[in-house]
């Protein structure tokens, strides 16, 4: 925003932007040829059009200069090296450019180069310019964090500012935050979904005795229990036996075990089901959000650095192929416009209006189509065009200064209006304009710093993203085909509802077809068909009515035998719990807290999932990184360790409570 002291003296500023751009250009290095005018009538007094000054070089010549530098490094030749990085520096200011992302990358190199050579100093150096020349470069910060580590381990605070200053830039970033976006959701999901096969597999082992002996009751009484096991093992592995795959054994093992499952594991296992049947919009759903590619990262470079050649190249091409794109036009102009090619962004400026757009977009076209103008000399079409932006959108700060930078062009007498539109100026985004004008009163008569181009929204990028969101659809197709076991397509979602509609079915039939139950002090299967004087509801087996409830006509042996039993049995269950607790959240499925088991499965299969797609399904956009991240190894470790120590701690006391009770 324009300083106070600037709207204060608003006829002092006037004042010297009259006297700036309406003196004789003789003191001018080079200037843009004034638009043609009527000829004047006889007599009249003529105002000499504004004249400023239009880059020497263009955006092209940044890489020529930067090859310079790498020659004579190579030559070891450091004074002319660094009068390069000197002209780089120029000419990105001079070209109002923003970032220069590849000569970004090529420091961040540099920096891990000098680090491995034993020079922090020089490395600390790259690292610096890197942020000068990319401050939108989250690596560049990350670097500059590893650098001042390094230097200075107790120094946590810079550190930590430019940790800050990554992780802003990194969401600013639609080719970082959209990428690390679609990695977390899909560790996120793969870990969901592998917490839910272990569940399927834990809670049959919990219940599997259960099972075989039930099934053993559908047979005649003469059966013998092999034979009846062999058919129960059969019947769960019937999906292998039809090469549907190994994934379909997670349905028949809760299918089987329906019967048994309390409220809580029931809603567990048909969620977890549903997350599966919901797999391939997830999977189309993290291909949409990760795709950000194609013209739309073209523009979006064009528009927050300089643009390489290729991307140049690209844009160009589907320009000249017919296509109309607002985002293209507006792109190409904008850069044709700071080069100083003003006839070309004026061409394009105009056909990006023809394009159309919401306000936004042709909000900041008129503005920009105005500096264009303006700069050739055409003050009054200027004008009209930063008043058209205005109408359009009357909160954009720049029209408002571009708008009050024209008006002082005509002398004193706008100085009223001048002072309006600065002071509109100031109130919309006082550090902006501040920050621009580099807090001086006088005009910089330089054609990129005497008015202000308003930047292309992001969100005028959905258009070109859309073609580039449509390939997310074969993601869909693809996961369907392989999670169809062979079946139709329609059955990768089909057949786990089924699965899950089965087991809440089953689930409230087992009141009727009254299944076994588990001995709560022994582990016996309690069955009424087995033993009469068992008791379902108490969830006590025959033996243990005779021997702890009745206590009468019991052999001592056989009550020592029995007692030797219950404790082996709770011996083996917490055995088997910590075991299973080597994998987090195992151990409590197994000891029947379903909720806390799969948050706990979710995140240890979630950290196991981050190491399989360890370079993520969409990588970063700048590859500086030649090794493996030793802050993202120690990361991973320790989510291992604190996620085991807080399960098995809980495990424990769960145990504990348990043997209390």
């Amino acid at each position: 925003m324009i300083h106070g002291r600037f709207v204060l003296s608003a006829g002092a500023a006037t004042a010297a932007i009259v006297v700036a751009l309406g003196a004789s250009g003789q003191d001018v290095p080079a200037a843009a040829a004034p638009a043609a005018t009527p000829a004047p009538a006889p007599g009249s007094i003529v105002a000499k059009p504004p004249v400023f000054v239009m880059p020497a070089e263009k955006s092209t010549e940044v890489a020529t200069h930067w090859s310079l530098r790498r020659d004579y490094l190579r030559d070891r030749d450091e004074r002319r090296a660094d009068d390069e990085v000197q002209r780089v520096r120029q000419l990105k200011d001079d070209l109002a450019l923003t970032n220069l992302f590849f000569i970004g990358g090529a420091l961040i190199r540099e920096s891990h180069d000098a680090l491995a050579a034993g020079s922090p100093s020089q490395a600390s150096a790259r690292c610096k310019l890197a942020v000068e020349l990319a401050p939108a470069m989250e690596e560049a910060h990350l670097c500059l964090v590893r650098v001042i580590l390094s230097e200075d381990p107790t120094a946590v605070k810079r550190a930590a500012a430019e940790l800050y200053a990554a992780a802003t830039t990194a969401l600013d970033d639609p080719r970082l935050s959209r990428a690390a976006f679609a990695n977390l959701l899909s560790v996120l999901f793969l870990g969901l979904l592998a917490a839910g096969t272990v569940f399927g597999v834990v809670i049959f082992a919990r219940y599997a005795n259960l099972y075989a002996h039930d099934v053993h009751h559908l047979f005649p009484v003469g059966a013998r229990r092999w034979q009846t096991k062999m058919l129960a093992a059969v019947l769960l592995l019937l999906p292998v036996f039809l090469q549907m795959g190994p994934l379909p054994l997670v349905f028949t093992a809760l299918l089987a075990v329906a019967l048994y499952l309390s409220t809580v594991e029931m809603v567990v296992a048909t969620l977890l089901l549903a997350a599966l049947a919901a797999t391939p919009c997830a999977a189309e759903g993290i291909g949409r959000i990760a795709a950000f590619g194609g013209p739309a990262v073209d523009v979006w470079l064009l528009e927050h650095g300089e643009g390489s050649g290729p991307e140049v190249a690209r844009l160009q091409k589907r320009l000249d192929s017919g296509a109309n794109d607002f985002a293209v036009d507006f792109a190409l102009a904008h850069k044709a416009k700071r080069d100083g090619d003003l006839a070309i962004a004026e061409k394009l400026y105009l056909r990006a209006i023809e394009a159309g757009s919401n306000n936004t977009g042709l909000a900041a076209v008129h503005n920009n189509l105005g500096n264009v103008l303006l700069l050739e000399g055409d003050v009054a079409k200027g004008q009209a065009h930063y008043q058209q932006s205005i109408d359009l959108r009357e909160g954009v700060a720049a029209s408002h200064f571009n708008l009050s930078r024209a008006l002082g062009l005509n002398g004193v007498e706008a100085l009223e209006k001048v002072q309006s539109e600065q002071g509109r100026a100031n109130e919309l985004d006082r550090l902006g304009i501040k920050d621009f004008t580099g807090d001086q009163l006088q005009a910089n008569r330089k054609a990129n710093k005497f008015v202000l181009d308003v930047p292309l929204d992001d969100s005028l990028l959905q258009p070109l993203l859309d073609n580039e969101i449509r390939t997310a659809g074969p993601v869909g197709d693809e996961v369907r085909a392989q999670l169809s076991f062979g079946l139709p397509a329609e059955a990768a979602s089909g057949l786990p509802v089924i699965v899950a509609l089965l087991i809440f079915a089953l689930h409230l039939l087992r009141g009727r077809l009254r299944p076994s139950g588990r001995c709560e002090r022994c582990g016996r299967e309690v069955c009424k068909r087995c033993d009469p004087d068992a008791r379902p509801s108490e969830q006590l087996c025959a033996q243990c009515v005779n021997v702890f409830i009745r206590r009468t006509g019991v052999d001592a042996a056989e009550r020592i035998r029995k007692e030797y039993a219950v404790q082996a049995y709770h011996r083996q269950g917490h055995a088997m719990a910590r075991v299973l607790g080597v994998l987090s959240g195992a151990g409590h499925v197994m000891m029947g807290y379903p909720v806390r088991g799969i948050v706990y499965l979710t995140a240890t299969g979630s950290l196991g999932a981050s190491i399989v797609l360890w370079h993520g399904l969409a990588h970063g956009p700048v590859a500086v990184r030649s090794s493996l991240s030793l802050f993202r190894i120690g990361l991973t470790a320790a989510g291992f360790i604190a996620i085991y120590a807080i399960c098995l701690r809980d495990l424990v006391n769960r145990q504990r409570a348990k043997e209390g009770s």
